[in-house]
């Protein structure tokens, strides 16, 4: 069964060429990542075609991809499937 990863295609407007690409590539690798009982759950940080790091929490992620990257150069994703039950809320993160 293929995943259902949600997409507003109002997003669209706000995301650079190589973030659309990013998310292509999460979309196509979703279910591979998914399905390794080691990265389900976390937080991946994609770039283009290349998958950059997985990371337990958002913030993680989030920390080492501003050091590294340029804006609009990355994605991070949680590799969860739409219809899960998230129970936590993130920290906001001022850049």
């Amino acid at each position: 069964m293929e995943a259902q990863i949600s997409h507003n295609k109002y997003v669209d407007e706000f995301l650079s060429a190589k973030q659309k690409d990013s998310f292509a590539f999460f979309k196509e690798k979703f279910e591979e990542l998914y399905n390794n009982p080691l990265y389900r759950h976390k937080f991946v940080l994609i770039s283009g075609n290349e998958l950059l790091g997985i990371f337990d929490t958002h913030e993680n992620a989030m920390k080492y991809a501003v050091i590294k990257y340029r804006p609009g150069e990355y994605i991070v994703q949680e590799l969860i499937k739409d219809d899960e039950v998230v129970n936590f809320l993130y920290p906001a993160l001022a850049i």
